[in-house]
């Protein structure tokens, strides 16, 4: 009769367990919520990921909406080129100095490279002054746009490649300078798929017709971008290179996992990805968030212009204030609880739900700020 109840009580917790129903999981979970909601109070939460155009008006409206979220530091990527005319100041050192007057410390700034030169032979050259002068100008990274590979052109019109020997120079002395480089190539699968309202992503596409790479004639296979990224990174081991939306591969968490333990200067942010990594499931997901807790970054992909957008955004109702509000909300919801199949915060990028990973304290702190710190502590 002893193991009979013995049987029956380890079968209850195991129940329990797998379901989680008992209490201490409920109680850890709101301490963690309750911690995050601290940190985000005391504003050290940096997102790796944000977009603003450099006016007085745009960069108001993001610090509100960034208040709002408890968001202590945007990493606005679209810092512009340091190439100047005529001893007027550039279009980087304009938009700095003016975030850094109006609100200062809340704005880092990433440099772009100006490819203008690229016939030029000593374009290498110029790229690398460019990097440079970033560097002396209070540039915290390099962001380099997924134009490379299925945009830019040269004089012949040919797509400018990712891993062009012509480049090695600038992710070479980024890596000289502690300049962490971001960088965007290939995008979701279904921008490679037959472009008609069965793609999954039709919402998306249909207003960006321009995100369509589906034809073999003008584009490259979306794995050959991801290869040409890879060679760039292994010939660079001493340059950070964070790969952007989640290592550009979002869809492939094995994928993913592999190559941040081939490359420890791999990093991946997880602007606008988190519901396309949301939908998979959350128990691998979570493991591989714990196993490179040190390598991922809090990153939006938030964008202030004439418009806002909040991830991805199309030709519909321009979002509020009220709805950047629910956008970082969900991203706190996905990070720090384990609710099942709830709406995801960017809508027009698919039609399905997401779960939670509930992550370890420990492992939040990283990946929302910091992870950041350690990699930004010269601009910080």
């Amino acid at each position: 009769m002893k193991s009979v109840l013995i049987r029956i009580l380890f079968s209850f917790l195991v129940c329990c367990v797998s379901m989680n129903c008992l209490a201490a999981p409920a109680e850890e979970s709101g301490e963690l919520r309750a911690e995050a909601a601290q940190w985000r109070q005391e504003k050290r939460l940096i997102d790796m990921h944000v977009h603003v155009n450099s006016t007085e008006v745009h960069l108001a409206r993001a610090v509100r909406i960034l208040d709002k979220a408890g968001i202590g530091t945007g990493v606005n990527l679209s810092g512009g080129t340091v190439t100047s005319k005529r001893n007027v100041p550039s279009e980087f050192a304009r938009g700095k100095a003016l975030a850094d007057r109006l609100f200062p410390g809340r704005f880092l700034y990433y440099m772009n490279l100006d490819y203008a030169g690229w016939e030029d032979e000593g374009f290498s050259e110029q790229a690398v002054r460019q990097v440079e002068e970033g560097f002396r100008l209070g540039a915290a990274g390099l962001k380099e746009f997924k134009r490379l590979g299925l945009s830019l052109k040269d004089k012949d019109g040919k797509l400018l490649k990712i891993d062009d020997p012509k480049l090695d120079p600038v992710w070479n002395r980024c890596g000289e300078l502690g300049l962490p480089v971001s960088i965007h190539v290939a995008d979701p699968k279904a921008f490679w798929e037959p472009y008609q309202a069965s793609n999954e992503r039709w919402t998306e596409l249909k207003d960006h017709p321009n995100w369509w790479f589906g034809d073999p004639e003008k584009y490259p296979s979306r794995e050959s971008l991801l290869e040409a990224l890879d060679r760039v990174i292994s010939r660079h081991p001493k340059t950070t290179f964070v790969c952007v939306h989640f290592a550009n591969n979002s869809e492939d968490l094995d994928w993913v996992d592999r190559s941040l333990d081939r490359h420890p200067n791999m990093m991946a942010d997880l602007a606008a990805r988190i519901p396309e990594i949301g939908r998979q499931d959350p128990e691998r997901v979570r493991q591989l968030f714990v196993k490179h807790q040190d390598r991922i970054l809090f990153a939006t992909d938030f964008q202030v212009y004439e418009r806002l957008t909040l991830g991805s955004g199309g030709k519909g109702r321009p979002p509020t204030a009220e709805d950047a509000a629910a956008f970082f909300e969900k991203h706190w919801r996905w990070l720090e609880t384990e609710d099942r199949d709830f709406e995801h915060m960017t809508p027009i990028q698919g039609d399905w739900k997401i779960s939670g990973i509930g992550l370890p304290t420990s492992v939040l702190r990283k990946i929302y700020f910091e992870n950041a710190r350690r990699l930004l502590e010269r601009s910080l």
